[in-house]
């Protein structure tokens, strides 16, 4: 099943590509913006961190599969 577009006047809900990690790392590089998430988020970030959780996500998508966080 395709994911659909949702769309309203202040956001944009689409599905995930491989083309987000960059703003991923740029914001999950940040301790401010990530400290409530240091559970999952292994800090400091890795350097490649959002393409490999990116993915992985992509893969567990295509597969079918429940994807994480």
């Amino acid at each position: 099943m395709q994911t659909p577009q949702l769309e309203t006047e202040r956001l944009i809900l689409r599905p995930l590509a491989l083309s987000d990690a960059p703003a991923i790392q740029r914001h999950f590089d940040n301790w401010n913006i990530i400290r409530h998430l240091a559970v999952v988020v292994p800090w400091p970030y890795p350097a490649d961190g959002a393409e490999t959780f990116v993915r992985s996500q992509l893969e567990r998508i295509s597969a079918g599969e429940e994807i994480n966080h």
